[in-house]
């Protein structure tokens, strides 16, 4: 049986935009040229087990990803994936360029400020518009963080640490 713990999400099924069945991508990824090499998925709905469903065709056309799945020939068939997200192994996620980090292995890291105090656990990542907000759990509240070169400093995976300068108020117990 798969364990959903070992995949990562990369896309959403979205709607209907043929009578074929095709359905769009609402890709979760910033590299979603990854799509294309992709002869199959793995879809999976709340916290279920993925199911694989093989690609007959993936189209991108101004952004928008179209996608073919074999068996779903009917809109009827393809509104029954819409809202699943698409899942990869997490021994297939893509190797990203320096300075990108995927939010799971961000998880988890412990918190330093520039000076070696400990502020905290990075309980999850805001994906936001213009940049990703870390938050912290710093004494049971919640920190959050632009995640922009002015705050953060370092981040290193292995040591599970990430290093961030902050500027006056930031703090949540601070005025």
């Amino acid at each position: 049986m798969l364990n959903p713990d070992d995949y990562i999400f990369i896309g959403i099924i979205g709607k209907t935009t043929k009578i074929d069945g095709s359905l769009t991508i609402v890709p979760l990824t910033t590299f979603p040229e990854r799509f294309k090499k992709m002869e199959e998925f793995f879809l999976t709905k709340e916290y279920s087990s993925p199911m694989t469903v093989k690609v007959t065709n993936i189209v991108y056309n101004n952004k928008k990803i179209t996608v073919k799945l074999d068996g779903i020939n009917s809109i009827e068939k393809a509104q029954e994936l819409m809202g699943y997200r698409i899942t990869v192994h997490i021994d297939d996620k893509t190797d990203l360029p320096e300075d990108y980090y995927y939010h799971d292995d961000l998880k988890e890291c412990k918190v330093y400020s520039d000076e070696g105090e400990e502020l905290g656990q990075l309980i999850k990542v805001l994906e936001m518009s213009s940049n990703d907000i870390y938050v912290v759990n710093y004494k049971g509240k919640e920190l959050l963080i632009p995640a922009i070169s002015q705050f953060v400093k370092e981040i290193d995976i292995e040591k599970r640490k990430i290093t961030v300068s902050l500027i006056n108020g930031m703090l949540p117990d601070e005025n």
